[in-house]
């Protein structure tokens, strides 16, 4: 009875993929931009880990590798923050999660909430920097079969939130670190079609998704359960357990009326 809680409870808990959105006005200049080329849909995708262990709590408590927000805290997201550098934050940081955000969460399937938050961990040691030239591949469709720019970091290659989240859902998933820097080992451990001829309207790298689509990406792949509105939501559904599958919602649906 004992192993039987023990894997009900551990099963119950999950992290998930984060899909945002911010008012015009609230968004940095690089996010303004990011707004215009996604045609004014989501403009950012994030991991969250609710309830952390206290190992869990230590690690994303060192200076190195969160805001100070975070240090302490059970509930944490992991995000690129304004400085382009991705780290861990407290889900209720108002700098960054304003009363006006609008936040979708998506359970990650096949993956402990253990592993994403270490594969949350290697990436802020790495420190890959987020730069407007990475938008540019999606903004022409997403296409081209190569990243664009240069990445600053030899651990993960040319990331932006999109890329960088699908990087760490695949390290988690897969157990292999390959993800970081190749995206189609990337591609295949989420099992998302790789672009090409038998798949011609699919990027070929990841830089070439943008936040709506590296979601529909991955819940095509089953990668992702059905979302729910708000991080006291996902907290909640870790305690109950999560429903798996469904669809996304309806653009409409993630903006206020």
């Amino acid at each position: 009875m004992t192993n039987c809680k023990h894997v009900i409870l551990k099963m119950g808990r999950r992290a998930f993929v984060v899909l945002a959105d911010w008012p015009f006005d609230q968004l940095t200049t690089l996010g303004q931009w990011t707004d215009l080329f996604t045609g004014f849909t989501e403009s950012h995708v994030g991991i969250f880990i609710p309830s952390c262990s206290p190992e869990e709590i230590a690690t994303h408590s060192a200076p190195a590798v969160s805001d100070a927000t975070a240090r302490g805290k059970r509930h944490v997201s992991f995000d690129y923050l304004s400085d382009g550098y991705p780290r861990f934050q407290s889900c209720t940081n108002p700098r960054y999660w304003t009363d006006e955000a609008s936040v979708w969460l998506y359970p990650i399937l096949g993956a402990s909430a253990e592993d994403v938050h270490a594969a949350c961990a290697e990436v802020a040691i790495y420190r890959p920097h987020n730069t407007a030239i990475y938008r540019l591949n999606p903004a022409l469709g997403g296409l081209f079969p190569f990243n664009c720019g240069m990445a600053n970091s030899d651990r993960v290659a040319q990331s932006h939130c999109a890329a960088l989240s699908m990087r760490i859902v695949a390290r988690a998933r897969s157990g292999d670190d390959l993800a970081f820097t190749d995206d189609r080992a990337a591609l295949r451990a989420l099992g998302v079609p790789v672009g090409g001829l038998a798949n011609p309207c699919s990027p070929s790298v990841l830089t070439g998704y943008k936040p709506r689509g590296a979601l529909e990406a991955m819940q095509s792949a089953r990668v992702l359960g059905d979302a729910v509105q708000g991080f006291e939501r996902a907290i909640e559904s870790c305690r109950k357990g999560v429903s798996l599958g469904g669809p996304l919602p309806a653009l409409s649906m993630l903006r206020p009326m």
